[in-house]
């Protein structure tokens, strides 16, 4: 009996494990989301890469952070007229750049009004206040050693160029889902890169299948609403729109209903960005 109260008393005392950060590009929705285990702490609107410079899909993992950096021209045709660019307001990359494959970032751009559309040449703008919150909310799961006064340091420090080495990685899952179920809502978006060989209906018929939804359930006129004359910016409708009889349980719990975290295979990177 004293044995299994010891170790009963071990594990009250042992602190929980600290929630991981992981962000998500849901790159058709032109939106990022960070999550701190299962908790979404932050949206942020995005840029993505154009069609002829698709942002690569697939898994990755942050591995620094680089403070007021150079930009350096890519080889490739597009910036073959460019020359490198210091740190300072004409920089490309504005304040900040995360690293996530050779070449291919998320930063701050100063073409801020590119921000929601496929504009880049393949790595993922942010406007640069948001890249800098990123930035910071980034070094303070990725290098928990550094203490807040040190992230502020970096942050506030606009001219010298610091690499941030993260001692623990951060997750980055590039996905590519022209059709999400969040908070109640079904959300629908354009095939930017023409990946999808179904229609955009099928699309929505399948996520309805993988929450357990019946396709019988489902108002097909609503559907093919829902599909007609998809913005650039996307569009959504009740779940309850799509599925009146909705059973009991799920319309309890459609608030909380959150897109799948579907696991696409990372692409063959062929186009290298350098700056989007």
């Amino acid at each position: 009996m004293a044995r299994t109260t010891s170790w009963l008393a071990l594990l009250i005392i042992l602190p929980a494990p600290t929630p991981l950060l992981h962000l998500v590009v849901n790159i058709p929705a032109y939106r990022l989301d960070a999550y701190v285990g299962d908790s979404l702490v932050r949206s942020i609107a995005v840029a993505p890469g154009m069609p002829s410079y698709p942002t690569p899909r697939g898994e990755f993992q942050i591995t620094s952070v680089e403070w007021n950096p150079w930009w350096i021209p890519p080889h490739s045709p597009w910036a073959a007229k460019e020359h490198p660019t210091p740190p300072g307001p004409d920089n490309p990359m504005r304040r900040v750049k995360l690293n996530f494959l050779p070449l291919y970032y998320l930063h701050g751009t100063p073409a801020e009004q590119s921000i929601g559309t496929a504009a880049s040449h393949g790595c993922v703008r942010l406007e640069p206040d948001d890249a800098v919150a990123l930035a910071r909310l980034v070094v303070r799961y990725g290098a928990p050693e550094l203490t807040e006064a040190d992230i502020a340091r970096l942050a506030s420090d606009t001219v010298t160029t610091r690499t941030t080495r993260l001692t623990t990685a951060v997750s980055l899952d590039l996905r590519y889902d022209l059709a999400e179920l969040r908070a109640g809502r079904v959300y629908v978006y354009r095939d930017l890169y023409h990946l999808t060989t179904r229609s955009l209906r099928e699309v929505v018929l399948a996520l309805l299948d993988q929450h357990g939804i019946d396709r019988l359930s489902v108002d097909s006129s609503a559907v093919a609403s829902l599909v007609r004359g998809v913005p650039r910016q996307g569009k959504s409708a009740p779940l309850d729109s799509l599925v009146p009889e909705l059973p009991g349980m799920q319309r309890v719990m459609r608030g909380a209903l959150s897109p799948l975290r579907s696991r696409s295979p990372r692409d063959t990177v062929s186009a290298r960005c350098g700056v989007s």
